[in-house]
């Protein structure tokens, strides 16, 4: 199995296009710092404590003038997680470190297509090349080569989310100076009371769910690799689903409750930590469920068609 996963990570990494996608999501890191301090939207590090105050006395004269109960709920969290803050000497999020950290999770979409891309190629490009009957004539089973495919692709996606963080965190520090590393992320639990999470298991759990999308896209466009055995239609489809499949579950789902059902509706499974379910009936326990079946899926029908169906000569 290593043999193998060398030889695709060899593969991988040897091809032009794999080191342009990389060098286009630097871009697109950098980019987001540029945009930022050009247009001031986040604050010097080293100034948090009077920027916190003055948005403090900007939020309390805010609340005595709102009537609505919303609205001075998110006020009162917000002015509480400040003072929190200012008591304790630790940094608010957008004022930390890993304030751009948490800003690249936004860019997973980006990452996302990229690893269809890949995913899409992996198998069908050996069968396009006619490269895959070298492979098949070597001592492994057709069950290794295709899990050393995957697991290619699965550290591929890695890589790159491995990129977006400690880019992000050096595009802070680039930008507005390398501030002392602080491991705090506030917020308000159910109670009203503020509560102190270690900013490091924040981070992870952060790009981990936002992450859960990206995993299946590329489960997926690795299964139409593996079906059709061309690069071209495995990662169009991969695309179009990525793309149109949350819009049409988001408009639809209030319709027709059978879509709670589906991928899309599942894997944002941040709603039930910070949100509410899509429907009222939807738990945790279900959309793991229903993720698992996915996943079942989409990998029986790429071992089923790459170790049963026969190579055209």
């Amino acid at each position: 199995m290593f043999s193998l996963l060398r030889n695709e990570n060899m593969k991988l990494y040897a091809r032009f296009q794999t080191w342009l996608m990389v060098l286009i999501l630097l871009l697109a890191i950098g980019g987001i710092g540029f945009l930022d301090v050009y247009t001031k939207g986040s604050p010097d590090p080293a100034q948090w404590q009077s920027t916190v105050q003055q948005n403090t006395d900007v939020l309390q004269t805010k609340l005595l003038q709102e009537s609505d109960s919303g609205a001075r709920a998110q006020l009162e969290e917000q002015i509480k997680l400040n003072e929190y803050a200012m008591e304790h000497g630790i940094a608010p999020d957008p004022y930390s470190m890993w304030s751009y950290t948490l800003m690249g999770a936004k860019l997973i979409p980006l990452v996302s297509i990229f690893v269809i891309v890949v995913a899409g190629g992996i198998v069908a490009n050996e069968h396009a090349w006619g490269t895959v009957k070298n492979l098949l004539v070597k001592p492994y089973s057709r069950s290794k080569i295709l899990l050393s495919k995957y697991m290619s692709v699965m550290q591929f996606a890695l890589f790159l989310l491995l990129i977006v963080i400690a880019g992000t965190y050096l595009c802070k520090g680039i930008f507005y100076g390398f501030a002392p590393i602080q491991f705090h992320h506030l917020s308000v639990n159910g109670a009203g009371l503020v509560q102190d999470e270690n900013m490091g298991l924040y981070v992870l759990k952060t790009y981990g769910l936002a992450s859960i999308e990206l995993f299946f896209m590329a489960t997926f466009a690795f299964m139409l690799s593996s079906m059709f055995r061309n690069q071209a239609l495995a990662i169009g489809l991969g695309l179009i689903v990525q793309f149109t499949g949350s819009a049409i579950t988001e408009t639809f789902l209030g319709q027709y409750s059978w879509l709670k059902y589906s991928l899309f509706s599942n894997t944002s499974l941040s709603m039930y930590w910070e949100g509410t379910p899509l429907l009222p009936d939807m738990t945790i326990g279900f959309s793991i469920a229903v993720l698992l079946a996915y996943y079942i899926v989409f990998m029986a029908m790429a071992w089923i068609t790459f170790t049963k169906r026969d190579v055209a000569s």
